[in-house]
C-alpha cells in the first residue's frame, strides 16, 4: 500500500509540474506576442523564476518547449533568447498565415453570429482612434496609439478565428501567432499614421466583406492584408540584428 501510495503522490507532484511548466510556456510566449519581451532580447532564468515565484527547474523546461516552438533559441553559455525570424522564416510564415486565416475569413462570413460582426465594426472605430492619436506625435500619444492597435488587431482577428467555426485551424494559427508574434506588425507600422491608416483601411475592407456574407472576398482582403505586413515586417526586420 504505501508503495502504491507513493506512486499516486508522484503522479499527482508530475501532473502540477506539467502544468506549472505549462502555464510558464503560455505567460512567456504572451509577453513576446505583446513585445513585453522583445525580438532577439535575452530571457534570464533567474529573472523569470523570481518573477513567477518559482525554481529554475519549470523555467528551464518551459524554455526548452518554446525552443521547440521555434519562438527562443538556446545559445551554449549564453542561455536564452527570443529568435529574430530571418527573411526566409518570416516569409513562409506569412505565406501560410495568409492561406490559413484567408480561409478562416471565408468560413466566417457564412458563420459569424451578429455579436461577432459588432465586435467588428467596433474594432474597426479603435483602429481609427489609434491613427488619431498617431497623429499627434508625442510620446504620450504613440504609446496611446499603441495600446489601442494592439487591443484592436488581436480581437479583430481572433473573433474571425473564433467565428470560423474549425477547430483545428483555429488551433493550428494560434501555433504560428506564437512563432511570428502580431506586435511585428506595429513595429513595422512604425507608429507612423499613413502606414496606420492603410492598415485600418484594410481591417474596414475585410469586415465589410464578411458583413456582407462574401467570402471569397474576405479571403482575397485578408491574404493581401498578410502579404502588406509581410513586406512591411521585411523593411523593418531584414537588417536588425540580435541584442548582444
Amino acid at each position: 500500500m504505501p508503495k502504491s501510495g507513493s506512486g499516486h503522490v508522484a503522479t499527482s507532484s508530475s501532473r502540477d509540474q506539467e502544468r506549472l511548466v505549462a502555464g510558464l510556456v503560455n505567460a512567456l510566449q504572451d509577453r513576446i506576442s505583446e513585445g513585453d519581451i522583445k525580438i532577439g532580447s535575452w530571457i534570464r532564468q533567474e529573472r523569470i523564476a523570481q518573477e513567477y515565484g518559482v525554481s529554475r527547474t519549470p523555467v528551464r523546461e518551459a524554455l526548452r518547449q518554446l525552443e521547440a516552438l521555434g519562438v527562443v533559441e538556446m545559445v551554449a553559455n549564453r542561455g536564452a533568447r527570443v529568435t529574430l525570424p530571418s527573411v526566409r522564416a518570416i516569409t513562409e510564415a506569412f505565406e501560410v498565415r495568409g492561406v490559413l486565416e484567408g480561409h478562416a475569413a471565408c468560413l466566417a462570413a457564412r458563420n459569424i453570429t451578429q455579436a461577432q460582426l459588432d465586435v467588428l465594426h467596433e474594432m474597426n472605430g479603435i483602429f481609427r482612434e489609434a491613427v488619431r492619436y498617431a497623429r499627434a506625435g508625442d510620446e504620450e500619444s504613440l504609446a496611446k496609439a499603441r495600446t489601442l492597435w494592439y487591443r484592436a488587431n488581436d480581437t479583430f482577428h481572433a473573433t474571425i478565428v473564433a467565428a470560423c467555426g474549425n477547430r483545428q485551424l483555429q488551433l493550428t494559427l494560434e501555433t504560428l501567432h506564437h512563432r511570428m508574434p502580431r506586435n511585428l506588425s506595429w513595429t513595422a507600422l512604425n507608429g507612423d499614421p499613413r502606414l496606420l491608416g492603410e492598415n485600418a483601411d484594410e481591417h474596414a475592407q475585410i469586415a465589410t466583406a464578411i458583413d456582407g456574407r462574401d467570402g471569397e472576398l474576405a479571403r482575397q482582403h485578408v491574404m493581401h492584408h498578410s502579404r502588406r505586413a509581410q513586406e512591411l515586417i521585411l523593411l523593418r526586420f531584414e537588417d536588425v540584428p540580435p541584442e548582444p
